[in-house]
């Protein structure tokens, strides 16, 4: 199983190459991207790949210095949440360079609070 969630983590985020970054926020921190030929539909749920890309390197929350992430999710579009799918993190800028960490994930759904990043993928995902 845990072979299984590596294929899909790697099988997800390899596409870099064929990836068509669009900028939907920059600011002081970050550059944020979304990738519209990522966007499936499935009747009120959207799946899209993003990537963050940060203006300087900083430690995750296991201590893990990263320059980008990647993430593939699932918003919904009636009830404004998002939950990740997989996600990694980056050595480099543009998910490039080593993987520093990555999880297939299955959690639970996150709220997609207005004046966030979050709230920012989920109108871009969802218009």
């Amino acid at each position: 199983m845990m072979r299984l969630a590596s294929v899909l983590v790697l099988a997800a985020l390899s596409c870099h190459a064929a990836a068509e970054w669009v900028v939907i926020s920059d600011n002081d921190e970050y550059v944020a991207y979304a990738d519209p030929t990522t966007i499936s539909r499935d009747g009120d749920k959207v799946q899209m790949s993003d990537l963050i890309d940060l203006k300087s390197p900083r430690p995750s929350p296991r201590g893990n210095l990263h320059a980008s992430s990647k993430a593939h999710s699932e918003f919904d579009c009636l009830d404004p949440r998002m939950r990740p799918l997989v996600f990694s993190l980056h050595s480099d800028p543009m998910g490039e360079g080593d993987l520093v960490e990555n999880a297939a994930v299955s959690g639970g759904w996150l709220p997609v609070t207005p004046g966030t990043l979050l709230r920012t993928l989920w109108q871009f995902a969802c218009s």
